[in-house]
């Protein structure tokens, strides 16, 4: 591919999705899904039973992942997905280019007798952080004018967590909700099991350049490539809606 003279490339990386901390107290169940770590779940009960699902239609299985694509054509990231860990396979690549974005549809499923209440959405302090890319990082795009001269090779300066996230944003959305680190207010279930069908709700993550005028103010004075990281986005579901 030739690149732009006044292009720009950044790399989307890093990408990290997971399940951990279940716990039981108070006689109520809850699953906090992670964005950026991860951890085994052992549930212990029948009547609980909520995971991720690349079909719609089952939850994955625990050890032997399957996988998602962008939603993106032509673009290479994909997700390896696990029952409670979603973690990048191939990178995903973004550009400073207004509009331009990636994204996984995936599914939250509740195969339990137990209606699943979403008790809580939480990013990290700082919901995405950039770092200059290495040779290794290798799936890249062309960008535009806004990040600056076309120089080949990893960005020299560092930026910080502030001016990576005038570039760039994360959007969590569940069951049609829009989240983000900040948001102040939530709402939804996943309905139990009817019959041998699993409640379900749609989930798709985003990661997107935000193509303001700050935006192109930070990414103009980048000359080289960069990594971007998601933060972890603290996910929970309780039986109990108190």
């Amino acid at each position: 591919m030739e690149k732009d003279k006044k292009g720009r490339v950044i790399a989307i990386v890093a990408l990290v999705i997971a399940v951990f901390g279940l716990s039981l107290g108070f006689a109520a169940f809850s699953t906090r899904l992670s964005i950026g770590s991860s951890a085994d779940v052992n549930t212990g009960a029948t009547n609980w039973n909520v995971g991720f699902s690349t079909n719609g239609s089952t939850i994955e299985d625990t050890t032997t992942p399957g996988t998602k694509a962008a939603n993106e054509n032509g673009n290479p990231g994909e997700l390896n997905v696990t029952k409670y860990t979603i973690s990048q396979k191939t990178n995903a690549t973004l550009s400073t280019t207004e509009g331009s974005s990636v994204s996984y549809n995936l599914n939250i499923l509740n195969n339990g007798s137990l209606t699943a209440y979403l008790d809580s959405v939480t990013f990290d302090t700082n919901p995405v952080t950039c770092s200059n890319s290495t040779s290794g990082n290798s799936s890249v795009i062309e960008g535009t004018s806004a990040a600056g001269t076309s120089t080949t090779g990893a960005n020299t300066s560092s930026i910080s967590p502030a001016d990576c996230a005038k570039m760039f944003g994360v959007t969590l959305s569940i069951d049609g909700t829009n989240y983000t680190s900040t948001s102040t207010s939530l709402s939804g279930t996943i309905p139990a099991k009817a019959n041998s069908t699993p409640g379900s709700v749609p989930v798709v993550l985003t990661v997107a350049y935000k193509g303001t005028s700050e935006a192109d103010a930070v990414a103009a004075t980048l000359d080289g490539n960069i990594v971007v990281t998601v933060g972890n986005i603290s996910v929970v579901y309780t039986s109990n809606n108190s």
